[in-house]
């Protein structure tokens, strides 16, 4: 009997977490149409750059120089005298404009910030209020696009959307076997985004300015998970959510330690988002079924199954990953696919269960517990109009 326990446990535990979660979604993004990001431009936007704490932050300059006056770089009034210059000299020189919003105490000179992203979202919640043009598009200092933003904004226009996610493509994905499993990582949750397109990022993003006032103005200003949350919240107040494949490439870690910090804050924020938040979960069952479930509740389950050392099993297991991950990413295949399972397994046992402590180390530092608190549809921002639900910390535009 305890033998066929354990080879139920096997058979069931390691496929769902390693296929269920990597695979169901994949297969089924992949059989869904992507609308094309088409050749409409449109020009009445705003570049959104936030940036603070040290102006080598900005590299992104040379590009943004090309949008000039649309571009909003959004910092705090907590900022030091060199760093002021700077950035003045910047803007002066690219006809740039310069948002400050108010800095408390946590984010001035000399003091720890409680989390570069909280400032972040703050600076960008200040802003959109102050914002004259139809669209915004959120871009981090780091980031380009390998398409001008016209285009972007357009596919927007074109298609009637209030906020949009893209696509994200590691630029240095052949710098080592860690670079090449985060590639294969990024591509199938883009994947993902053609059937769940709330899945926004923060990196880039683009939406109708107030559609994305609305938005912020209910978000809970909880770092990791922020950009998801801005998707959730879009939807629950009855925005149309769209994903456009417009690529954007972004560096991935190349070193395990930034690997491990970034895979700890994310691990953080999942188990912010399907946990603390699981009420969420009833609008997009799917997802959070193997985020709450799968992924989390069922992980002693299959740390159970692992003790079990059926090889056989295991093997197996191992065997139809590889065969469904070369499916999925066959275009892009390499010798990292070989690997894979064991990389999936590694985030699936370690860095899950680590997920609760990098959470309440963040809510902690940050006081900040992440409850996502769904807007009534009454009191909703619907399309074309602006509500005010929270304070606001713009003191100057210029």
């Amino acid at each position: 009997m305890a033998m066929t326990a354990g080879w139920f446990l096997s058979l069931l535990l390691i496929p769902l977490a390693w296929l269920l979660i990597d695979g169901i979604g994949g297969l089924r993004a992949r059989h869904s149409a992507a609308s094309a990001v088409g050749t409409d431009e449109f020009h009445d936007f705003a570049v959104l750059v936030p940036i603070y704490g040290n102006i080598k932050y900005l590299e992104n300059v040379d590009y943004l120089a090309r949008y000039g006056r649309r571009v909003v770089l959004c910092t705090t009034t907590g900022e030091s005298p060199e760093f002021e210059e700077a950035l003045s000299w910047i803007a002066r020189r690219h006809d740039f404009r310069i948002f400050r919003a108010l800095a408390d105490n946590s984010s001035t000179p000399g003091n720890k910030r409680a989390t570069g992203g909280t400032v972040r979202d703050t600076v960008i919640r200040a802003v959109l209020p102050t914002i004259d043009e139809a669209y915004v598009v959120c871009l981090d200092a780091d980031t380009t696009t390998s398409q001008p933003l016209e285009i972007l904004v357009g596919a927007l226009r074109r298609r009637g959307l209030d906020l949009a996610s893209i696509r994200l493509v590691p630029s240095n994905r052949h710098k080592s076997l860690l670079t090449r499993f985060q590639a294969h990582e990024y591509r199938l949750a883009m994947k993902l985004r053609v059937i769940a397109p709330w899945l926004v990022s923060g990196a880039c993003h683009a939406a109708r300015t107030p559609a994305l006032h609305g938005v912020m103005n209910n978000h809970s200003m909880f770092f990791q998970g922020n950009d998801v949350e801005t998707g959730v919240l879009a939807g629950a107040m009855g925005l149309r959510v769209g994903h456009v494949p417009f690529e954007v490439p972004t560096r991935v870690p190349e070193t395990l330690k930034d690997w491990w910090r970034q895979h700890l804050a994310w691990a953080g924020g999942e188990f912010r988002l399907f946990v603390i938040n699981a009420h969420v979960g009833f609008r997009h069952p799917f997802f959070w079924c193997y985020g709450l479930v799968v992924t989390l509740a069922m992980l002693p389950l299959r740390l159970l199954a692992l003790g079990q050392g059926h090889v056989g099993v295991i093997g197996g297991v191992i065997a139809l990953y590889v065969v469904l991950s070369a499916y999925l990413h066959w275009s892009h295949r390499d010798y990292a696919l070989l690997l894979m399972p064991f990389y999936a397994a590694f985030i699936s046992i370690v860095m899950v269960p680590l997920g609760l402590v990098s959470y309440v180390l963040m809510a902690h530092r940050g006081r900040n517990a992440g409850l996502i608190r769904l807007p009534d549809a009454r009191s909703a921002a619907p399309p074309g109009e602006l509500v005010d639900t929270g304070p606001r910390s713009a003191l100057e535009y210029r």
